[in-house]
């Protein structure tokens, strides 16, 4: 029996060029450029903090302690059918980040546009064709700029986690069991080093780049939990410790907001000597669902 699901809109809220945006997006839009459909979300403003039109979604950023801030961010709401967060984080020492970031998240906030409006289901090919799109987007706009880019959708309908990553951009989870418990769910990071420092082996936009890690997690069994999804830059993750994302559910019944614990996290990066920007893009997921 094929399952029609009703067409919904999008509900989202973007950090990407050093603003916010946030409100509500339909499929009739997704084929407007970047640019408009972006700026269709409304509320451009120089901003850290993006409120999502839920509290259960949000985002926040951080130049940290430099001049420019080349990361983009994404958490969305397609009610009934999904949740999503992702962030892009623009390679550094290569020119035009912001602009490879900005259009890597672009290119997924098109996709989920298309998603909630009921054009196909979340699959491994799903997520290779929108990283395939971002790459070649970034490839054409960036002007020699790359990205990362990890995204995290939890489908509402079948309660499956979908994971998918380039570079070292890091997802998470975290469950409420009573003792809540964290897992990184980027397993395979594109990451190495040398007599020089860290760099990352494959990127969007680059010629490194060959096709995006994808995860697949069944969570079926665990609806009565409350379930937060992160997303974040290596300027988050390499300068937090890591139990610090298992206090996240904790104080989100304290906080009843998304967007403060994202603020948290990139906080205590930047307070606890982070060197790069910071974003991190956070869901929570109710009991039930």
């Amino acid at each position: 029996m094929t399952v029609r699901l009703q067409p919904t809109s999008l509900r989202a809220a973007l950090y990407t060029l050093g603003r916010c945006w946030a409100g509500e997006l339909s499929q009739s839009e997704a084929h407007l450029s970047c640019d408009r459909l972006v700026g269709l979300l409304g509320g451009r403003r120089r901003a850290s903090s993006c409120k999502h039109p839920s509290a259960a979604a949000g985002l926040f950023s951080h130049a940290g302690p430099r001049s420019n801030n080349e990361d983009s961010g994404l958490a969305a709401v397609a009610p009934g059918r999904f949740v999503a967060v992702a962030v892009a984080d623009g390679v550094g020492g290569l020119k035009y980040g912001e602009i490879a970031s900005y259009r890597a998240i672009c290119a997924v906030l098109r996709g989920l546009v298309l998603a909630a409006g009921g054009a196909g289901w979340f699959s491994e090919e799903w997520f290779e064709s929108i990283f395939d799109i971002a790459h070649e987007d970034v490839a054409r706009s960036a002007q020699g700029g790359a990205t990362t880019l990890v995204v995290s959708v939890y489908d509402l309908t079948s309660r499956a986690l979908h994971v998918a990553h380039v570079g070292d951009s890091v997802a998470y989870i975290v469950l409420d069991r009573g003792a809540a418990e964290y897992q990184l769910l980027t397993q395979e990071l594109d990451e190495a080093s040398n007599a020089d420092g860290p760099y990352i082996t494959q990127a969007l936009g680059h010629a490194s780049y060959r096709r995006p890690h994808y995860y697949l997690y069944d969570l079926a069994g665990f609806s009565d939990y409350l379930k937060v999804l992160v997303a974040a830059s290596d300027g988050v993750d390499d300068f937090i410790d890591k139990e610090l994302y298992g206090g996240l559910a904790d104080l989100y019944m304290r906080k009843k907001s998304a967007t403060e614990l994202a603020r948290t996290l990139v906080c205590s990066a930047v307070k606890g000597g982070g060197r790069d920007n910071a974003t991190a893009a956070v869901a929570v997921i109710a009991p039930g669902s």
